[in-house]
């Protein structure tokens, strides 16, 4: 007792046995249970459990005797034996028994147990599952009569019970049959006989194989379907081992080689081995390892001896770790393809349009050569792109995308952009690759029609000056038979009135509005080239250099005015009195553009115009002519205001300052001379009027035509710097092709620090007059401080000595008018390099 309860004898001697329970019920349950029988028999046992001193619980059997039974006296003796740890075992032998009878009855097999002579003698769930039974079912069942299909050939199974019977684990497919239907299906079994207690049984492990022997008759059938297919696909087959031999062939490999072998002769071989020039063999082998090596599918053409073109796609056959254990290759004739793609190829790039492919997303994949001479960009600039870039703005594009897209495909007149920033008037039209839609890519082409469009606006404003020409004329004609009548009238009367007469200063001003009219008229006819003309040769330098006293006084003191005559001036054939009123109308219009004073310049110069030029300017044919350019630093005309400025009675002039008819007149006498008349002007920038005349023809040599001077380049560095981005890439452009080197700035600052970056290498300044941040002066003033002696070729869009007002350029330094020819620049840049 001590032992067992951890009290001593003295604490126990005298005390009752109710402290040694687990609880006062257990006690009462112990008390009821146990005497009753113990007066009955003199003896009872009963299970309970017991605290002992130290709070832990024990199991215990209790055993209690009468010392004398049938007396009066209830004395007992009672014995305890601690059953705990045995208690325990049990119960973990229940939890062992359990859990193994848990993984019995979830296993993927059916299991199942039964005697040498096949009565089942137990099973798992798996097995009631598969056999459709219950346990009891199962428990009464025979594994050969009711549980095996009468189809299985027992007799081919030679020996297989005498192995069982021996101890060797055994596995056999078998056709197994679920009693209740008669239903059979493919079983993989595995016996083993075991020995359980003093006694032998088989236990059998079940798998239900039905579904791996349809996916197995799945596969044949699709090996037999895939072999057919190989066999007939019109296209060499190939499978290759890690050694490159070849493991398979085709018959179609036969007939597209042309080699006396049959699809065996390849089996185990390598290209060498099978007698291939060995220029291919190398070319083929690395194809191959390259695939074996990447893991990815692969694609190549190659040209055989005899001609035949062959594209060959290889791809790789992995294992379920993803290693490479062989190459399939299939290879396709394309000879015939290869001849369409050539000859496609010739049309795609000799085709005088720009063509271009684009793929689902609408991204560039392929461009002709056409495209530089369209939009100025190589064929590397634009494919991999969005062609977005070739439209102004968002809203262009994609307005652009909903007419090529759209349903109806008719060729469509759309505003694109050319690389050097200038807008392109361009008629697009569109197929989809393969007929339907654009999942598949389409073709677009794209024809500049923006010299059509110009002609076409030559042609209406020709037509609209036309129409208003003959409209004044008409009405100048008219108008002056009716001033006739009444200056003729006017002066009848003031001549039978004397000075003396009341009505004599009232008529004197009938006659001078009559005069004012009669100016007026004959401006109109000015514009309509009805004028009588009186032709002879003329030197513009003469008639300017006579002009120059009045002009100075014309256009007042606040405006500084400038002559550069062209000492080599060619004569044109011209009416002395109109070429006097179209220098002085156009100074008249330079000093109305100026009210608070600025500088005005008339410069004159010989040039030789080309095709393109004359297309351009309107004129009858290519030669040298005469420019007379008046160029002002006042405030600049709009686009609107430029378009309309040679139409009659159009001013911008407060009421009653102008007429409308200076420009009007001035357009008018310069066509009746077979010329034209330009005019470049921006807001806040002034304006330059530019009139173009024929030189005469004579017997003196002709002058050299500057369009066919050829320009030398270099190799030296320049410093450039242009703050307009389509001007600065072009004048790049031009310079690197003349084989100068350039650092291209987009502001003065930007110019300067390319300049610390650069300095010693820079050979010559070009620089833009007007920048942002800073200006090509200040720029130049800098630079020249820390190197005196640097060469400068300035630029502008306006004339030299007027190109603003506050921008006087020293002595000594040179300026190129914008627009300028590419020539032009060339040979002022060599000879400013070259200047000693």
């Amino acid at each position: 007792w001590c032992d067992i309860t951890g009290y001593s004898e003295a604490e126990i001697i005298g005390h009752t046995t109710r402290t040694l329970y687990e609880n006062e019920a257990e006690y009462e349950r112990v008390r009821q249970e146990l005497y009753p029988k113990l007066l009955e028999r003199g003896i009872n046992s009963i299970l309970t459990k017991h605290r002992r001193k130290d709070g832990m619980i024990c199991d215990i059997v209790l055993t209690a005797a009468l010392l004398q039974p049938g007396a009066p006296s209830l004395e007992t003796v009672v014995a305890i034996e601690d059953i705990t740890d045995r208690k325990q075992k049990e119960a973990a032998l229940r939890e062992s028994e359990q859990a193994l009878r848990t993984i019995f009855d979830n296993t993927h097999d059916a299991i199942f147990i039964f005697d040498l002579e096949g009565r089942v003698l137990d099973c798992n769930q798996k097995t009631l599952d598969l056999y459709g039974v219950t346990r009891e079912q199962a428990l009464s069942l025979h594994i050969l009569d009711d549980l095996s299909s009468p189809n299985n050939p027992i007799d081919e199974q030679s020996g297989l019970w005498e192995r069982i019977i021996d101890g060797e684990t055994t596995t056999f497919e078998w056709k197994a049959r679920r009693p209740n239907d008669d239903s059979t299906f493919d079983v993989d079994v595995a016996l083993k006989k075991i020995i359980l207690g003093n006694r032998a049984i088989l236990l059998s492990n079940v798998r239900d194989i039905t579904k791996h022997k349809a996916a197995e008759a799945a596969l044949r059938e699709s090996e037999e379907k895939f072999r057919a297919l190989v066999e007939n696909c019109g296209d060499g087959i190939l499978r290759f081992d890690r050694n490159h031999h070849c493991l398979y062939t085709n018959r179609f490999v036969i007939e597209q080689t042309g080699l006396p072998l049959t699809p065996s002769d390849f089996i185990g071989k390598s290209f060498y081995e099978l007698g291939f020039p060995r220029d291919l063999c190398d070319q083929w082998q690395e194809n191959v390892e390259q695939g074996f090596v990447s893991g990815e599918i692969i694609r190549h053409e190659f040209q055989q001896p005899d001609g035949k073109w062959i594209d060959v796609i290889q791809i790789p056959e992995k294992d379920d770790s993803g290693q490479v254990m062989a190459l399939i290759a299939s290879a396709r004739d394309i000879t015939e393809h290869k001849k369409s793609e050539a000859m496609l190829s010739i049309l795609f790039q000799a085709a005088p349009l720009c063509i271009c492919v684009v793929d689902a997303n609408r991204i560039l994949t392929k461009v002709n050569d056409y495209c530089y001479p369209t939009f100025g960009y190589s064929p590397e600039e634009m494919v991999g792109r969005d062609p977005r870039f070739l439209y102004f703005s968002e809203e262009d594009y994609r307005a652009a995308g909903e007419a090529i897209y759209s349903a109806d495909c008719t060729a469509r007149e759309l505003r694109m952009r050319r690389k050097d920033g200038k807008e392109m008037s361009a008629l697009i039209s569109r197929s989809y690759l393969n007929g339907r839609d654009a999942s598949e890519g389409s073709i677009v082409v794209v024809q500049d029609v923006s010299d059509r469009k110009a002609l076409e606006e030559q042609l209406r404003h020709a037509q609209k000056m036309e129409a208003i020409g003959q409209l004044a004329g008409g009405v100048a004609h008219d108008f002056n038979n009716i001033l006739q009548a009444i200056l003729g009238y006017t002066n009848i009367i003031l001549t039978s009135l004397g000075p003396e007469d009341r009505h004599y200063g009232k008529l004197m001003e009938v006659e001078k509005a009559g005069e004012k009219a009669a100016a007026l008229t004959r401006q109109l006819l000015a514009f309509s080239r009805r004028q009588v003309l009186q032709l002879g040769p003329l030197d513009l330098n003469s008639v300017i250099d006579d002009l120059m006293k009045m002009l100075r006084r014309l256009i007042g003191e606040n405006i500084e005015l400038s002559l550069h005559p062209d000492s080599a001036l060619g004569k044109v054939n011209a009416d002395r009195s109109q070429m006097e009123q179209v220098v002085v109308n156009l100074c008249v219009n330079a000093r109305d553009a100026m009210p608070d004073g600025g500088k005005l310049s008339i410069e004159t110069s010989t040039i030789w115009l080309d095709d393109d030029d004359c297309t351009k300017y309107d004129l009858d044919k290519p030669g040298s002519y005469v420019r007379l350019s008046v160029t002002d630093s006042g405030c600049g005309m709009d686009p609107e205001t430029k378009s309309k400025i040679f139409e009659p009675f159009f001013t911008t002039k407060e009421k009653w300052r102008g007429t409308g008819l200076g420009l009007a007149t001035v357009y008018g006498i310069v066509r009746q001379h077979d010329g034209m008349i330009e005019v470049y002007s921006e807001i806040g920038k002034g304006s330059r009027f530019d009139v173009y005349l024929p030189v005469i023809e004579s017997a003196e040599e002709e002058p050299i035509k500057a369009g066919h001077i050829p320009a030398p380049g270099g190799h030296e560095t320049i410093l450039m710097a242009e703050d307009d981005a389509p001007l600065r890439f072009l004048t790049e452009e031009i310079l690197k092709l003349a084989g100068y080197r350039v650092l291209a700035a987009v502001d003065g600052e930007d110019a300067l620090r390319l300049y610390r970056e650069h300095g010693q290498e820079v050979d010559l300044l070009l620089l833009d007059v007007i920048m942002p941040k800073k200006g090509g002066r200040g720029v130049y003033d800098e630079i020249r401080a820390v190197h005196p002696g640097i060469r400068c070729l300035f630029m502008s869009g306006y004339s030299e000595d007027a190109v603003h007002t506050n921008f006087i350029l020293d002595h000594g330094l040179k300026l190129i008018q914008k627009p300028f020819k590419s020539m032009d620049l060339l040979r002022m840049l060599r000879q400013e390099l070259d200047r000693s």
